[in-house]
């Protein structure tokens, strides 16, 4: 059921291999692209389903004027339900883990497990009462940086904010991983990377009561406090533990990808069987 009245759209996605499905989402102004090192790793015994979310990557912009997680989840069911996959593994990073939780929480018999990294329940990953936000929306002053500076400079701006949090840089200590990222944000219109920003800022967690498959929390060593905070209350919330991956921040699962791995292997040995490495 849709929750939205915004147009649909036709999201671009890789859909390869044959199996259980794993469904992978990726972060805020990144791309399906993020997730090669999981493809390649699980790619022999599962089908990789591995969308670019609406606004991102090759699916591109959209003539919604505005975004909200419940709408990217909208356009998921969608694709899911095209493709014939009627349940899944979840992965989702940072607003993809916003993706997740609500697709769980909505479809809680379709998840036969799901992995959530740099995961947050607020964004930003404080806690704000909603009349505050509402009044210090930082929306008009994102919105004159990107007009001035376009999205790749806003962005830039925003990790030089976060950066005293961590002591070094918070989106990605590889620093291969972390231009390739910012490659990918620079390529993004000033539009849609205010409306992905307004989807995050907006995003209200769900409960997540009804979903009873194993699940995994996973952040990176150098991930920023309020984030692993938010990830210890959401490994409480699901009765399981987090997993702290060394040398790596934000971009966890490309950061270290063989330690990545190795949780996402445990999570699917307890659900199928799957092969651990």
């Amino acid at each position: 059921m849709s929750t939205t009245d915004a147009p649909p759209v036709t999201l671009a996605y890789d859909d390869d291999g044959s199996g259980p499905t794993l469904v992978f989402l990726h972060g805020g102004w990144l791309s399906a692209e993020s997730w090669a090192g999981q493809r390649d790793r699980f790619g022999d015994e599962y089908r990789i389903v591995a969308p670019d979310l609406r606004g991102h990557g090759r699916t591109g912009p959209s003539e919604t004027r505005r975004y909200s997680i419940d709408l990217l989840v909208d356009d998921l069911d969608a694709l899911l339900s095209e493709l014939g996959v009627e349940e899944s593994v979840i992965c989702g990073l940072s607003l993809g883990s916003m993706v997740a939780q609500v697709y769980a929480a909505r479809n809680p018999e379709r998840v036969r497990g799901i992995l959530l990294a740099g995961a947050v329940q607020t964004f930003p990953p404080i806690a704000i009462p909603r009349p505050m936000k509402r009044l210090f929306s930082p929306l008009p002053m994102l919105g004159s940086s990107l007009a001035f500076a376009g999205s790749g400079a806003t962005f830039r701006a925003l990790l030089s904010s976060i950066r005293p949090l961590t002591g070094g840089p918070w989106l990605a200590r590889d620093p291969e991983v972390r231009s390739a990222a910012l490659d990918t944000v620079e390529e993004m219109s000033r539009d849609e990377f205010k409306k992905v920003f307004s989807a995050l800022y907006r995003f209200r967690p769900p409960t997540l009561d009804a979903l009873a498959a194993p699940a995994r929390i996973v952040y990176g060593e150098h991930e920023a406090p309020p984030v692993k905070r938010q990830s210890k209350d959401l490994a409480r919330a699901l009765g399981t533990d987090c997993y702290e991956i060394a040398d790596a921040a934000h971009l966890v699962n490309q950061d270290n990808p063989d330690a990545f791995n190795k949780v996402l292997a445990g999570l699917l040995e307890e659900i199928d069987g799957g092969t651990e490495q």
